[in-house]
């Protein structure tokens, strides 16, 4: 009887390491998805009743509270979680890179993310990085990119860079509206995950609207939106046909 038992308490002990690192391989596999894929299980209230969104910064870079606080806006009046809104600030070490690669991004994102979905808790993540995309060339500009489903890097040194002096935004306005934008994108705008009622898609810039004064046009997330920022310009928003897309989706 004692070998007995001594084989089967040998046998659990080792197959429950096994099954948590299954279960940790099948959560993350959920959110290396291509961005929209969960933009109905993010705007619906059918499976997920509630958000995790993990916010990663490296030290000297975390966004401003305004610009959360408007992020957390935008989710409350565009998703349904009638359980609500859970942010989660992680700070890490500043890397000093010259510039950073979307593979750079996701090796970090692997590194460092500790939040995913969980029962009823969809989660999303944010990473805000000490330098630029190794995408921009000269004046042209990359502010931030959704990589995967649940996944967006802002280029928060590019942020800072280039607000709070003469001619330029501050610095709350920049990052709300590049931040709202790539938050859109995983809710599928524009036509990635949250299909189109009407056609507004604009062919010449991949998944971004074709009006100019939406939140999801093509300018939003590089260094072309400065000049519209200034003074006492207007954040942009979704503008109705965007609305619409979220709306037939699942979302409000």
């Amino acid at each position: 009887m004692r070998s007995i038992t001594f084989l089967v308490l040998a046998f659990l002990l080792m197959t429950v390491p096994a099954c948590k690192k299954d279960s940790d391989r099948r959560i993350k596999k959920f959110h290396r998805q291509e961005v929209g894929h969960s933009a109905r299980d993010i705007l619906s209230d059918k499976d997920y009743k509630s958000i995790s969104v993990e916010i990663i910064f490296m030290s000297g870079f975390r966004p401003t509270d305004q610009a959360i606080e408007n992020l957390k806006q935008l989710i409350t009046s565009t998703c349904n979680k009638p359980d609500g809104i859970r942010l989660v600030f992680k700070e890490i070490t500043a890397q000093g890179k010259t510039s950073y690669s979307i593979d750079d991004v996701k090796t970090l994102e692997n590194n460092h993310r500790e939040e995913f979905t969980y029962k009823k808790d969809l989660a999303v993540c944010f990473l805000f990085l000490d330098g630029p995309s190794n995408e921009n060339q000269g004046s042209s500009m990359v502010l931030g990119h959704a990589y995967y489903n649940t996944s967006m890097v802002i280029y928060e040194k590019s942020l800072q860079d280039n607000s709070g002096g003469f001619g330029e935004p501050e610095l709350y306005k920049l990052e709300t509206t590049v931040m709202n934008h790539e938050f859109g994108h995983i809710l599928g705008l524009v036509n990635l995950g949250s299909a189109m009622y009407n056609l507004h898609q604009d062919a010449a810039h991949g998944s971004h609207c074709d009006n100019s004064n939406c939140l999801m046009h093509w300018e939003v997330e590089t260094g072309s939106i400065f000049s519209n920022l200034v003074g006492n310009s207007p954040i942009p928003v979704f503008d109705q046909n965007c609305l619409r897309d979220l709306h037939e989706n699942g979302g409000k």
